[in-house]
């Protein structure tokens, strides 16, 4: 089987789950992730945010998440995403906290801007704080930066010239 023919295979299981997750279990929106590593499947997940009432539950991180478990590691490093939607703000910053460094994926967010519109979140993402819908506040910056600074210290790292 070709490299085209694998990535079609795999995108075909998410947009598959998509399916499942929207319209027969009725768990989630219609969004389907498969994570994979050496042509392997190592995760297949649906969207659950209905089902289990968790905003956070979308497809791509019930994904990264169940990987890291079979897994054993937070390090997704050499695995490959494949999303039936382009990833949101969310779903992206988590798959590369999680290593991963390749993503396809089906419908764009011009596909279904009528349900989600993620272009909004990222443009107010790249506003300054106070400008932000949810005008995000520093406080205690000083008790939590010594946190860091223990961390450091207790893993022989050299703190920051800012810190």
């Amino acid at each position: 089987m070709s490299s085209a023919d694998q990535h079609e295979q795999f995108m075909a299981q998410a947009i598959e789950i998509s399916r499942q997750t929207a319209l027969e279990e009725r768990s989630g929106e219609p969004f389907g992730a498969v994570i994979v590593r050496d042509g392997v499947v190592i995760a297949a997940e649906g969207n659950s945010v209905n089902g289990d009432s968790d905003p956070t539950a979308h497809a791509e991180i019930n994904a990264i998440r169940a990987a890291g478990r079979a897994l054993g590691t937070w390090d997704l490093s050499g695995c490959v995403l494949y999303a039936s939607s382009r990833c949101c703000p969310m779903c992206y910053g988590a798959a590369h906290w999680a290593g991963i460094r390749k993503i396809y994926y089906g419908a764009g967010w011009e596909d279904y801007s009528d349900f989600y519109d993620d272009s909004e979140a990222i443009k107010e993402m790249n506003l300054p704080p106070e400008q932000q819908a949810m005008a995000p506040e520093q406080l205690l910056r000083q008790q939590a930066i010594e946190v860091w600074q223990t961390v450091r210290q207790e893993r022989g790292m050299a703190q920051p010239e800012s810190a």
